[in-house]
């Protein structure tokens, strides 16, 4: 449809829905009193919105405050029942503790209509009573599960020697761990029968966990440093040993090589005998070391080429449809995968290429005045 048709029929249905609005009751948006009337519709709305806000974060808070008293109101039903007998009251002991926890967790702490630590002690003097007629193991984690302070750690170390003897072997360890948590590291608080085969133990125990996480340490360490070299590896190979990385020495990239400045130093690329689109080439680096490339079938452009790496592993590159220079190429890359290269423009001697590292990187190449085998190529 032609541009003037589209805007008639655009008139047309302007007119429509004009006509329509008329023939209900309505008028075009453009009209001053419906936007009007849109505009006083929309902040009813807002309003009504913000009143039922209003209404449902009052309902929220008379709700908390509902469960507040409740649980103030338990805990001086709970008070109440204690200061008759807590030793006689081990339950109570317990429930109390639980309200405790749940009141320092909750906003009468923060109101200030409650104090965690005075709570606190209050529960850890009815527990202590109670562990002093019976122990058990329901009691010293009540007092564990209490706000922490000094009258609570000292409840807690005193019930240790009355519940080392109901312990299970499997549990002693970590038992000892935390009671001498919560002595504070001192192990002249814990007195009990062979203490200090328990403590002999504990500290074996401990001994040997530190040896596992050094192990594991040293492991990670391990692996990172080879995980490093493996791309320090690979990308040595991405920057020396793919075709004119660098500038080229003399001009002619093809027959003399070419030259590349690393924050290591430089690495120097010469061809073999003149040719390395023919013969190859090798790489020397700053270390000493050198990779040596030689040209699949005698022709690296078509068929791609072998790189003897350093550390005697081989990185092999094919041609993309046997043609490098216009389709890139792909690397295999010991211990790191595959490295996928494609042409920029579908023309690497001209417009460079990117390459897609397994690692996840990548190194992009330009020519540098869009002549690669004359004046090389510009990688980051």
């Amino acid at each position: 449809m032609r541009p003037v048709a589209v805007f008639l029929v655009s008139l047309s249905s302007l007119a429509a829905f004009a006509q329509l609005g008329a023939l209900f009751g309505q008028k075009p948006a453009s009209d001053p009193q419906a936007q009007q009337a849109q505009a006083a519709k929309a902040q009813e709305a807002e309003r009504k919105r913000q009143a039922e806000e209003e209404q449902r974060a009052a309902a929220e808070a008379a709700e908390r405050e509902k469960q507040e008293q409740a649980l103030l109101a338990e805990l001086e039903r709970l008070r109440g029942e204690l200061k008759a007998g807590p030793a006689d009251k081990p339950q109570q002991a317990i429930e109390f503790a639980g309200k405790v926890k749940e009141a320092s967790a909750s906003r009468l702490s923060e109101g200030g209509k409650v104090d965690p630590q005075v709570l606190a002690r209050e529960g850890a003097g009815y527990l202590d009573a109670a562990m002093q007629k019976e122990p058990s193991l329901a009691l010293l984690a009540a007092l564990a599960d209490l706000p922490r302070g000094t009258e609570v750690d000292a409840a807690f170390v005193r019930a240790c020697p009355k519940l080392r003897p109901k312990l299970p072997n499997d549990a002693v360890v970590s038992f000892i761990g935390d009671c001498l948590e919560r002595a504070g590291g001192d192990a002249s608080r814990l007195k009990w029968p062979n203490v200090q085969r328990d403590l002999t133990a504990y500290k074996k125990f401990k001994d040997e966990e530190l040896r596992r996480a050094r192990e594991e340490e040293a492991r990670r360490a391990k692996e990172e440093a080879e995980l490093a070299a493996q791309q320090a590896r690979g990308e040595g190979y991405v920057a020396a040993s793919v075709f004119a990385a660098g500038r080229c020495n003399f001009g002619n990239c093809a027959k003399d090589g070419w030259t590349i400045d690393t924050q290591a130093g430089q690495i120097r690329v010469r061809c073999n005998f003149g040719n390395c689109l023919k013969d190859g080439w090798v790489a020397d680096f700053p270390d000493g070391k050198s990779a040596r490339t030689a040209c699949s079938f005698g022709d690296c452009f078509k068929d791609g080429w072998r790189t003897d790496l350093p550390d005697g592993s081989t990185a092999n590159t094919r041609c993309n449809f046997s043609n490098c220079p216009k389709d890139g190429w792909t690397t295999e890359i010991p211990g790191l995968g595959t490295a996928s290269t494609r042409c920029n423009f579908n023309d690497c001697l001209k417009d460079g290429w990117t390459t897609d590292l397994p690692t996840g990187g990548q190194v992009r190449c330009r020519c540098n005045f869009q002549e690669c085998l004359t004046n090389g190529a510009s990688c980051e």
